[in-house]
C-alpha cells in the first residue's frame, strides 16, 4: 500500500454514504456548504445495524446512536471544511474520474436497470450521484496536496522507531522439529497405535534413521519428506507438544507425546533463541506506521487552520 492509498484510505472515513436519502431541512452550513438532517440520518442509519448486533441493551444502544450521530456529525462537518477550502482554490473534480466511479457501481449492480432502480429506491437522482462522487474526488485530491505532499519519513525516523520500538519485533524462539504421528484407526486400535509409537520410539533409541521410520510409519504432515516441520515458534503447537519440544536440544527426540490426533514422536534438528527481527525486515511496516501517525498529526494541524477562518452556523 503506497502514501497516496494511505491518506485516501484516511480521508475516505469522512465522506458520507454515497446512497443518502431525500434532502430536507439544513442543520449545519459550513462555509455555504450544507449538511442536511436526511443526510445526517441515513449516515447514523448505516452504522446503526452494526452497533445493534454489539449492543443488545435499549437503553445503551440508544446512548451509542447518540453518541455515534456526534461523531458522525462533526466528520461531515470536517468533510464540509475540506470541500470548500477545494472549492475556493478553484479545483474541480476529473469527469473520467467520476465516471470511473460511475461505472463501477453499475459493474457491481449488474445492469443500468438494476443501478437506475437503486437510485430510484434509494430517492437520489443520477446527478446527486455525480456530485457526491465529485465532491468525494475533490476531497482527496486536496488532502492529498496538504497531507502526503508535505510528509517525509527519513531513515533516521525508521531507525530511532525500531531502536525505541524493538520489544515490538521481537521473534519467539523456535525449533525446527521432524515429527512421527501414529495415528489409531485404518485397522489400528488406540492400544495398537500406541504399542507401535512405542516400537518406532525403540528403533530410533537403537540409532534407525528418523526420516526412514517417518516415511514408514508416519501418518502426519510431511511424512514422505521425514516428516519435517520446518521451524516452529511458540504459542503455534499444542501445549503438551510445546512443552515437551522446547526442552529437548539439537539432536534430541521425545517420548512419546499423546495428543487428540494420535501419537506424536519429534526430533528437534535446530533452537533459535527469541530475537529481535532485523531492520531491514521491519522497514517498510515501520515507515507505514510513521506516516500515518505523520499523516494523523498534519491532519489536525490542517483542520485547525481551516477551523479557524470558518463560517460554521447550527441550525438546530
Amino acid at each position: 500500500m503506497n502514501n497516496k492509498t494511505i491518506v485516501f484510505l484516511f480521508f475516505v472515513l469522512f465522506t458520507v454514504p454515497c446512497f443518502a436519502g431525500t434532502l430536507d431541512k439544513i442543520i449545519v452550513v459550513v462555509n455555504g456548504e450544507t449538511i442536511t438532517q436526511g443526510e445526517l440520518d441515513d449516515a447514523v442509519a448505516s452504522v446503526a445495524e452494526r452497533i445493534q448486533k454489539q449492543i443488545k441493551d435499549p437503553a445503551q444502544f440508544a446512548a451509542e446512536i447518540e453518541n455515534q450521530r456526534k461523531v458522525i456529525l462533526n466528520r461531515m462537518i470536517d468533510e464540509r471544511l475540506i470541500l470548500s477550502e477545494a472549492k475556493k482554490k478553484g479545483m474541480k473534480a476529473n469527469d473520467a474520474a467520476v465516471e470511473e466511479k460511475l461505472n463501477a457501481i453499475r459493474s457491481q449492480m449488474g445492469s443500468e436497470s438494476k443501478f437506475l432502480e437503486a437510485l430510484r429506491a434509494q430517492d437520489i437522482s443520477l446527478n446527486d450521484l455525480k456530485k457526491r462522487y465529485a465532491d468525494q474526488i475533490l476531497i482527496s485530491e486536496l488532502a492529498d496536496m496538504e497531507i502526503r505532499r508535505k510528509i517525509i519519513v527519513t531513515p533516521s525516523d525508521i531507525s530511532g522507531y525500531y531502536e525505541a520500538h524493538k520489544a515490538d519485533f521481537q521473534e519467539p524462539e523456535k525449533v525446527h522439529l521432524k515429527n512421527i504421528l501414529i495415528k489409531p484407526g485404518e485397522g489400528l486400535t488406540g492400544q495398537e497405535a500406541y504399542d507401535l509409537a512405542e516400537k518406532v520410539k525403540a528403533f530410533l533409541k537403537a540409532g534407525e534413521n528418523f526420516d526412514e521410520l517417518a516415511i514408514k510409519y508416519s501418518k502426519g504432515p510431511n511424512a514422505d519428506r521425514g516428516g519435517d516441520l520446518g521451524f516452529v515458534g511458540r504459542g503455534e503447537m499444542m501445549k503438551e507438544i510445546e512443552d515437551a519440544v522446547f526442552k529437548l536440544e539439537p539432536g534430541q527426540v521425545s517420548d512419546v507425546i499423546e495428543t487428540k490426533l494420535g501419537y506424536h514422536i519429534f526430533k528437534v534438528e535446530e533452537k533459535k533463541a527469541a530475537q529481535a527481527k532485523p531492520l531491514s525486515e521491519v522497514k517498510d511496516d515501520i515507515e507505514k506506521t510513521i506516516y500515518i501517525g505523520k499523516a494523523k498529526a498534519r491532519y489536525d494541524e490542517w483542520l485547525a487552520e481551516l477551523k479557524k477562518n470558518a463560517y460554521i452556523s447550527y441550525r438546530q
